[in-house]
This record gives C-alpha cells, structure tokens and sequence, in this order.
C-alpha cells in the first residue's frame, strides 16, 4: 500500500457530514469555519506499542483507542468532539492490517460524528497519535481546578476491569473472559455524559493513568486533599470473584486504561444532577468520596487503608 492508498481508505471509510468543514483531508492544510458563540476545545494524545500497549494486539482495537481515549479528553472538557487529524506511523505495512485499524478507527468516528481533517503517515515506529479538536458553548467548558472542599467525588462505570484484561492479555489468558478483555482493547468513552456532567460538575477529569493517580490531579491543583472509601468503589463483581477483593481494589486504585470520567459535583446540586442524569443515561454513577481539607487519605469503612507506593509515570526510573 502506498501513502495515497492509506489516506483514501481513511477518506472512504469516515462520513465527512460536517457542514463547518470547508476543506477536509487531502490538501496542505483543513479549513474550519467557527462560530462566535462557541469556543474551541483541542486535545491531542498517542499510543505506542509496548508502552500503551502489548504488540500483536488486533490492528481494530488499535485504531479505537488512538481515537476513543482523545474522545475521553474531550468529554472530560464537557465538549462535543468534531474534527480529528490523526498520524499513523508503522515500520512496514499490510494491507489487511490497515484495513482493520481503519475499521476501528473509523467506526468510532462515525458513531461520534467526528470528521477526519488531516494528519500525516510514515514510515517509522509504531505509534499512531490523533489530535482532536471539537467545541463548547461560550463559557461552559470544565477543567481541573474549581472543585470545591466539600463536594462530592464521582464516577462513572466501573474501575479496573480493562487493568485486569491487560493482564490477562500480556499472560496469554485471552479466552479466559472477554468481558475484561474487550474492556481494554475497546474503551468506550463517555461522551455524551461528559457534555451533561458539566452542567453541574465543578472539575473532571478522565481516568487514564488511574484513579488514585488522577484524582490527585484534581486535588493537587486545589492544594486540598480527599476522603475515598475504597468499599465504595464501582468494582464489576466478576473481578472480585476472579481475583480478590485486596487485588480488585489495587487495580480499581491504580491500574489505569479505564477511561471512564471522575468529577466533583458540589452537594447542593446533587439530587438535581442524579435527577437528570440518571433520566438520560443507563450509565452507572456512584459517589466514592469527598475533597477535603486534610491531604490525601483513602479509608476502608472506618479503617485507614494504605495507600498505593507508586502511580503511574512515563519518565519514572
């Protein structure tokens, strides 16, 4: 397959519906025209093997997650995705295999409406990175840093299961549940959740690196801390049983790839957030703790729980 070939298969594949696009993929450069009223929202992040994840894995789950964990960024932002450009880049090329990455890649597009505008192939180390840009109404995006002492930590689906599909994928166990599995190779961003989480959320932020690192993040930028009950966790029961309860809720902790969102919701807006929430989605919410004024502390029921020696980081020796 030649470069050409790559991009028109990309091309054929993705419903390029947008009537903002003006110029899509294919020239120098896309063109976009914006709305007054709207703000712009970027997010760009990659994948590359043998960090983010195992070689050999199936070349569609590789083309869904380039894109699905830019799509978890921007519900993190409570913006609606629109235009992706995407860099695919592999050291020898077969045709099946492009196909089938296209497939996973274009696939979750077009369920999300998102438009491919650009980006760029080559020969080189396996990687694929995707910067995705998309919109919010003027003045409504979410970030990190307005949460509040008192308010109520939340999240959405469960944590740990795609940890545990890793695991099980680096230990040759792949027949073992496809549930776990499937939960790794083929996130599912919450996209729709995230736009109607920031009408009442007052930070968020998408679980990738794990949820005690994450939440860090947001309770870093406060200089506050917060109280988790580690019982309360959002844990499928088929971990547990699979596992162990001490073993699930490290992996809940600190496995990563789960790509669900966590956000503070301050309480007097509780109900009428549960309310709406619970009405337009099948999703599970579940509250798990409370920033607080004191540093970091994760509990048991009434237990000190001990917490996790390392998190995740790319540069850690």
């Amino acid at each position: 397959m030649r470069e050409a070939d790559i991009i028109s298969a990309l091309q054929a594949s993705i419903d390029q519906s947008s009537s903002e696009v003006i110029v899509p993929i294919g020239d120098d450069g896309s063109v976009i025209a914006t709305n007054a009223n709207k703000q712009l929202v970027t997010t760009t992040d990659a994948i590359t093997v043998d960090i983010h994840y195992p070689k050999g894995i199936e070349a569609k789950s590789i083309g869904h997650r380039c894109l699905a964990i830019n799509l978890s960024d921007m519900a993190a932002m409570g913006a609606s995705a629109k235009w992706a450009s995407l860099v695919f880049s592999m050291p020898s090329i077969d045709s099946k295999w492009v196909e089938d990455f296209i497939i996973g890649f274009s696939n979750l597009a077009n369920d999300n409406n998102v438009d491919l505008i650009g980006g760029d192939t080559i020969r080189g180390p396996e990687f694929f990175a995707v910067s995705l840009q998309g919109y919010v109404e003027q003045g409504q995006f979410i970030n990190r840093t307005n949460a509040k002492e008192g308010d109520l930590i939340y999240m959405t689906g469960h944590l740990g299961s795609a940890a545990y599909g890793l695991e099980l994928i680096i230990n040759n166990n792949q027949n073992d549940d496809e549930q776990f599995i499937r939960s790794f190779l083929y996130p599912s961003p919450r996209t729709k959740e995230g736009i109607l989480i920031a009408k009442y959320a007052s930070a968020m932020i998408d679980i990738s690196d794990g949820f005690y690192c994450d939440l860090g993040k947001i309770s870093s930028k406060l200089n506050k801390g917060f109280k988790v009950d580690v019982l309360t966790l959002p844990i499928e029961p088929n971990l547990i049983e699979q596992t162990s309860q001490d073993k699930a809720i490290n992996l809940a902790l600190t496995g990563g790839d789960d790509y669900e969102l966590c956000f503070t919701v301050p309480e007097k807006h509780e109900n009428q957030f549960l309310e709406e929430l619970t009405s337009e989605f099948d999703t599970l919410f579940t509250c798990v703790g409370q920033i607080t004024e004191s540093k970091e502390l994760l509990m048991a029921g009434n237990e000190g729980y001990a917490l996790p020696e390392s998190t995740f980081e790319h540069f850690s020796s």
